[in-house]
């Protein structure tokens, strides 16, 4: 008896013992744990799986060869925020960073890569030449994301909203101040143009005047090219050339 009150005895003494030293240094333990616990956490975010350690049938993470730092710092300035980036290598395909020229650059003009992608795949799902845009926005605009005119046209590619009321809502925009919708509104319209006209100055004409104004100014007096769509076609061997490297 006396044997077993001892060691109940000594039993109890520990459990205190135990209980002052976690009273006393619970702070210092609990820090060491939370120490313990974060390191585990960066080194194991740190170690990137490799394809043999993936369980089965799990895609490897597919990274965008084309989007680049730059791409992601330049989307984050106003306005070219205000589209979620959700496209896929596979989707720009033959796409390449195209460098405004220094005089427009040097007036303001300005087309970041989050902008030239979105335009490029645009334009492969409209089948619209992605060279001939970007030569559209260069005469149109200077790359001006927020260039208007007295007559209400705005943004790169210089849309009249009240001229694209039933397109705008069609394609459910807006506001084409949104240098995207700008962009998708304006590749929309040479879409439908393209449908309708044989010829690629007979489509600019009719993008720079309206279908009716190119018939009432230049058509009907026996003209089939302006020097508006002299000088987007102009641009837009330019433009290809310098993305040839040839410039």
């Amino acid at each position: 008896m006396e044997t077993g009150r001892k060691t109940r005895l000594r039993r109890i003494l520990r459990r205190k013992r135990i209980k002052r030293a976690i009273k006393a240094y619970g702070n210092y333990i609990a820090a060491g744990v939370l120490v313990f616990v974060v390191c585990v956490a960066v080194v194991g975010a740190a170690v990137k799986p490799t394809a043999s350690t993936l369980p089965k049938n799990t895609p490897e993470p597919v990274q965008n060869a084309q989007t680049t730092e730059s791409t992601t710092e330049e989307a984050e300035a106003y306005p070219f925020n205000l589209m979620s980036f959700d496209w896929d290598g596979e989707a720009l395909d033959g796409w390449t960073r195209y460098e405004v020229p220094e005089d427009y650059a040097d007036n303001g003009g300005y087309l970041p890569e989050c902008i030239q992608q979105y335009t490029y795949i645009i334009c492969k799902q409209y089948g619209v030449e992605y060279t001939l845009v970007l030569a559209i926005i260069e005469i149109e605009s200077g790359y001006r994301w927020d260039a208007s005119c007295k007559e209400g046209s705005t943004g790169y590619m210089q849309v009249l909203p009240k001229w694209h009321k039933e397109r705008m809502h069609r394609l459910n925009v807006d506001n084409v101040e949104n240098p995207y919708f700008n962009v998708l509104v304006g590749v929309d319209y040479l879409a439908e143009l393209q449908e309708r006209f044989d010829t690629e100055a007979e489509v600019l004409t009719a993008y720079n005047y309206g279908v009716a104004g190119a018939y009432e100014h230049v058509w009907n007096k026996g003209l089939t090219e302006t020097e508006y769509s002299r000088e987007v076609q102009q641009a837009k061997e330019r433009i290809e050339r310098r993305m040839r490297g040839e410039w």
